[in-house]
């Protein structure tokens, strides 16, 4: 039996809240596949705007309600990590690359499910592209390109596989980038260009909700080349965290991620965190933190020890 993945006219395609690269390019590229309106849910980041800006294509639109409508639910699968409404819309599919936690988008009736083993959702939307032998503009290549940089950081990340490569290459071909490391770098530049924020602008602008059993925490993390101008505003940030805190979490995590270095410092809301921190990783606190080195990556680096942690 041949199946040919569809989706009606009026299907919102959703971001995860406090939107990145990934899933806002996953969600424009798909909306531009399957008809449909890309939505996000939360202020785009200097690295998203300046992909968009690159390959002049229009800022998705802002949406939290969606009881009632028609949703594909594009990098993430947690309930935690979209607006609250989203359990009550009609979840047609998962298209997502990243593990199963608590809080599953589980629906009443049967719904298409996608989660790959891949570095970015931009690829399983790309490769969609190629099965359903759709062409690709040279607006959407750069586009879901952008986003396999971003989650890859230029495909140097220890999780980027060939599939991402391939389908990296084969996208800058089409998008005309003659260059995609050189890209890539400019990607890095505009993400860590961070002066036009305040500490807690800061703290969630790359920002998810993870429950663990009872537990409930909530783990930002800040990429970039300029590392120490972030760092200089440790006491503010840490001030920000400390206010999170107030809203129901056992625990605030942040991560200083040295893009430079490909070195992080994970640091904690206050003692409590902290302990949380050196359990799991097994690092005793520094200065400023837990240092970690060659760990970057929210996803593969931080979440599975504090998730083993919690879930002992």
């Amino acid at each position: 039996m041949s199946f040919q993945l569809s989706f009606p006219s009026n299907a919102l395609f959703v971001g995860h809240k406090n939107p990145d690269t990934d899933c806002t390019c996953s969600a424009i590229a798909a909306a531009n596949l399957w008809g449909g309106t890309p939505i996000i849910q939360g202020e785009l980041n200097p690295e998203t705007e300046f992909v968009l800006a690159q390959f002049k294509v229009q800022k998705p639109a802002f949406e939290d309600n969606f009881a009632g409508k028609d949703v594909v639910i594009v990098d993430h699968n947690q309930t935690t990590q979209s607006a609250p409404s989203v359990v009550e819309a009609n979840i047609l599919s998962i298209i997502d690359h990243h593990a199963v936690q608590d809080n599953f988008f589980f629906q009443k009736g049967p719904i298409h499910i996608d989660m790959r083993t891949v570095a970015s959702c931009c690829t399983i939307i790309a490769d969609y592209y190629k099965e359903m032998n759709v062409e690709i503009s040279a607006q959407m290549a750069g586009v879901m390109l952008g986003g396999i940089l971003s989650d890859t950081l230029g495909l140097t990340v220890p999780h980027t596989t060939d599939i991402d490569r391939e389908i990296a290459a084969q996208l800058a071909e089409i998008a005309g980038i003659d260059s995609v490391e050189g890209f890539a770098n400019e990607m890095l530049a505009a993400k860590s260009d961070l002066s036009k924020y305040t500490a807690a602008e800061i703290l969630n602008l790359d920002y998810k909700d993870f429950i663990f059993g009872d537990i409930k925490i909530g783990f930002g993390v800040c990429e970039s080349l300029l590392i120490d101008k972030v760092i200089a505003k440790q006491e503010e940030i840490n001030a920000a965290m400390i206010e999170n805190k107030k809203g129901g979490y056992d625990a605030i995590f942040f991560a200083y991620v040295d893009l430079v270095t490909k070195n992080s410092v994970v640091v904690g809301a206050d003692d409590a965190d902290f302990a949380v921190l050196e359990e799991a990783f097994g690092v005793a606190k520094g200065d400023l933190g837990v240092t970690l080195e060659g760990k970057i990556s929210r996803k593969n680096d931080f979440i599975p020890p504090v998730s083993e942690h919690y879930n002992a």
